[in-house]
């Protein structure tokens, strides 16, 4: 993490934590659909979106594993994420070369300073330290509202970097929505 990030981190002001959101989820839950639901609606509404979605390619079991690929959220690109070890492989299957390049498509939407930036998971890599966690935490260092996806078993990993800033999240519409209502300035306005 930059020092910019982590002097973010240190001075814990409210409305910067409230705009870090951490939809937590287990291995047999979908955090995706409920997400890109609060992005299509919150987008028709006016919000300002951008980042990255994950998404599966196809419905096929045999398949889905490899099938896995992040959606610029302006551009409209994919890039498939998922490396092909082989039929008998058991390790990690996240290529870390595709989660480069998917970190520089979310630095650049956090360049573009919106309204609220998506980051497609906080996994792995990140938790060791690579993937995106330094654009992660500069979003949150500039101050730019983030929602990321943090599967359950890289809780601890978040909560050590988010060090208690965060607003954790069922993965369900409705608790993205109550928290973007909570946190967005103009959705507040909105609603008062």
């Amino acid at each position: 993490m930059t020092s910019k990030a982590s002097s973010a981190l240190a001075g814990g002001s409210c409305a910067t934590a409230a705009g870090l959101a951490a939809i937590v989820f287990d291995r047999d839950e979908e955090p995706d659909p409920p997400l890109i639901a609060f992005l299509e609606a919150a987008t028709k509404r006016g919000v300002r979106v951008a980042g990255l979605v994950q998404e599966r390619g196809c419905d096929d079991s045999s398949r889905a594993v490899q099938d896995v690929s992040v959606r610029d959220l302006v551009a409209g690109a994919t890039l498939p994420i998922m490396q092909d070890l082989g039929p008998d492989a058991t390790g990690c299957r996240v290529d870390p070369a595709a989660i480069a390049v998917a970190a520089t498509w979310l630095d650049a939407a956090r360049a573009t300073k919106p309204d609220l930036l998506v980051a497609n998971r906080f996994a792995r890599l990140e938790s060791e330290g690579g993937g995106m966690l330094v654009e992660i935490g500069q979003a949150f260092a500039d101050g730019v509202p983030l929602i990321v996806c943090v599967p359950r078993r890289h809780l601890d990993a978040w909560d050590a970097f988010a060090c208690g800033l965060d607003v954790k999240l069922a993965p369900t519409r409705e608790s993205i929505e109550a928290w973007w209502a909570a946190a967005s300035p103009s959705e507040r306005a909105t609603a008062e």
